[in-house]
Parts: structure tokens; C-alpha cells; sequence
């Protein structure tokens, strides 16, 4: 029985670690899909109104647009959002994260949390849940022979 314990320790371990290696795997995937090299935290410091185009089909005259401040190579940005939307859809003082070409910080794109965000947080925190219970498991097993 207790030799039991220290065989589902080393599985939950085993298994604790893979799981955190495929959470790591998958991050580096969903980097290396972003369409830019620059990563950035950005903060939303403004929320100003733009003339949208006379041909666009619209209720409002105007857009309500997002500026974005960053730092690119020890440079402060900062972009007023493309997006055409009323109302804007970001908070002022709401961070984001975006990417960016570092030759030309005016391309960029925000990156939205995706479904892979949301997996890998997963796949860490299974991961680190399988790890603790193995080691409580292998303190158990110990314990047995303490007594």
C-alpha cells in the first residue's frame, strides 16, 4: 500500500511537469504567431474624438479613439487607435499589450487575450497543482515509515 503512494507521487510529479512544459511550449507558439517582433505594455492616456471618413456608413459623425503610450527601444509612443468604434472600446488608464515592428512603431496590432492565453494559464496551474500533490504524497509516504 505504501509503496503505492511513492508510484502515484512520481506520476503526479511527472505528469505536474509535463503539463507545465506544454504551457510553456504553447506561450512560445503564440509568440512566435504575433505578426511583429516588438512586444509592448501600453496605457490607454487619452480617449479623444476622430472625424471618421465622409463615405463611411456611420450613425455618428465621429469615432471615439483610444491613445496608446508605449515604450519602444527607450523611446516614449504614442498612437491613436485605428479601430472604428462608438464607443471606444477601452477604459482610460486600461493596460494592454500590443505588438509592434520595431523599425516602424507606428504598425502595430493589439493583442486581444485569445483562447492559448487562456489554455496556458490553465495548463500552468494544472501543472503546479499536480506538482503539490505529489509532493504530498511523497511526505505521506514518508511519514509511514517515520512512525
Amino acid at each position: 500500500m505504501s509503496d503505492s503512494l511513492w508510484i502515484k507521487g512520481v506520476i503526479c510529479i511527472i505528469l505536474g511537469l509535463a503539463a507545465d512544459i506544454a504551457g510553456l511550449v504553447l506561450k512560445f507558439y503564440s509568440a512566435q504567431k504575433r505578426p511583429y517582433a516588438g512586444y509592448a505594455d501600453a496605457k490607454v492616456v487619452e480617449i479623444i474624438p476622430v472625424e471618421r471618413d465622409r463615405n463611411a456608413e456611420a450613425y455618428f459623425r465621429n469615432r471615439q479613439a483610444a491613445v496608446f503610450e508605449f515604450f519602444a527601444d527607450g523611446k516614449l509612443i504614442k498612437l491613436v487607435d485605428q479601430e472604428d468604434a462608438y464607443p471606444c472600446p477601452y477604459e482610460l488608464g486600461q493596460r494592454i499589450q500590443l505588438c509592434y515592428d520595431p523599425d516602424d512603431p507606428e504598425k502595430y496590432v493589439v493583442l486581444h487575450e485569445n483562447k492559448e492565453h487562456f489554455q496556458t494559464i490553465a495548463l500552468n496551474s494544472l501543472g503546479v497543482l499536480l506538482i503539490v500533490a505529489g509532493v504530498l504524497l511523497f511526505l505521506r509516504y514518508a511519514m509511514r515509515y517515520n512512525l
